[in-house]
Order: C-alpha cells, then structure tokens, then sequence
C-alpha cells in the first residue's frame, strides 16, 4: 500500500504539473493576435495551427472520455468520429471569440463610457473565453490520473478509457478528416480574423515570432 502510494504522488506530481503548465502556455498563445503587417499571414497560420494541433489532441481526448464516463451502451467509433468535426469547430470558435472585433465584442462594453473601461471589459471576456477551455482540457485529464490512480492503488488494470478499434482503411480515413478539419478550422478563423480585426492587437517583438 505505502508503495503504491509513493509512485502514484510521484505520477500525479510529474503528470499534473506538466499538463497545468504546458496546457495554459499553449491556450494563452490563442488570445495572442498580432496585426498582419507586423508578420506574414503564412507564418501566422503556422503558428495558430500549431496550436490548434496541440489543443486538438487533448480535445479529442476529453469529448471521448466525457462521453464514455457519461454514456452507457456508448459506441465508441460513432464517438471517436463525433470528435474530430466538434474539435476543430470548437477551436475555429475559440480563436475567434478570443479575439473579440468590433462586431463581436462584449455587449456591456455599451455601459462604459471610458476607453480603458471598455478594453479591461473586452480583456475580462477574452480571458473567460480561454479560461472555460483549460478548465475543459484539465478537468478531463485529473479525471484520467484519479482514475488511473486508483487503478495503480487498487491493482487493477486500466481500462476506463477504451479507443474503438478500427482498420487500418478506418486509421487512414479518420487521419486525413483530422487533418483537414484541423486546417480548415484554422484557416476559416485567420480570414474571419483577417476581415473583422480584433480590438486589442499585441505588437510583436522584432525578436520574437508572433501568433
């Protein structure tokens, strides 16, 4: 028992401080939006789909795990395919209501008269919108290593988290949709971006690479 004890604060200290940090870099990079003419739009979309792909993985996991702790009888390829769309949709959606422009902004923006007022207003949404997101992420993943944990305390194997089995037509398939969902998320929400800018743009570094 005291074994078992030490390796599971050993994993849960490693595993959950590693997933709070990196997690909140990555997602903080998504409210960062940069004006055009300060960097190419290529290297723009490189960055933001870099990011959509490290949040993707992480995403597809916790819609799968919400899923399979949530349903019974779940089938588990219709809720591996349901992810991938939602994934890329909810990151399309992020990004944009992240950046809010003058046609998306906070509508209580109208009750402040202040130019500051109404920027510490939009700034407070923006960091809402990042905040629901890596609550989502996180809570998924100590669910996963409370679950785990238990498992290593009690002997048993893990296997609360079951992926569908499927061929390798099925792999091949369901890899080509990730990845065009991924960039087409990508790109439609660097246009939307592009064609309605968002109210608080962060000048780059000239030695720094933005997003």
């Amino acid at each position: 028992m005291l074994f078992s004890l030490l390796i599971i604060s050993i994993i849960w200290t490693i595993f959950s401080f590693a997933a709070l940090y990196s997690f909140s870099q990555i997602i903080s990079l998504v409210g960062v939006y940069h004006p055009l003419n300060s960097e190419n739009i290529y290297q723009k979309l490189w960055q933001i789909g870099k990011c959509n792909g490290a949040l993707s993985l992480p995403l597809i996991f916790a819609i799968n795990l919400l899923l399979q702790t949530t349903l019974s009888n779940l089938d588990e390829r219709s809720g591996f395919f349901l992810s991938l769309p939602i994934t890329a949709s909810l990151l399309m959606i992020i990004r944009i209501l992240a950046n809010p422009s003058m046609c998306l902004k906070p509508s209580h923006c109208l009750y402040f008269a202040d130019k500051e007022d109404k920027l510490d207003t939009v700034a407070l949404h923006k960091e809402r919108i990042l905040s629901f997101v890596y609550a989502f992420i996180i809570s998924a993943i100590i669910i996963l290593l409370l679950l785990f944990c238990y498992s290593v305390l009690m002997n048993q194997p893990f296997d609360r988290l079951k992926m569908p089995p499927l061929s390798s037509f099925e792999i091949a398939e369901s890899f080509v949709a990730y990845l065009f969902s991924l960039a087409s998320a990508t790109l439609i929400g660097e246009f939307i971006l592009k064609a309605k800018p968002p109210i608080i743009q962060v000048p780059p570094r000239t030695a720094e690479k933005g997003v």
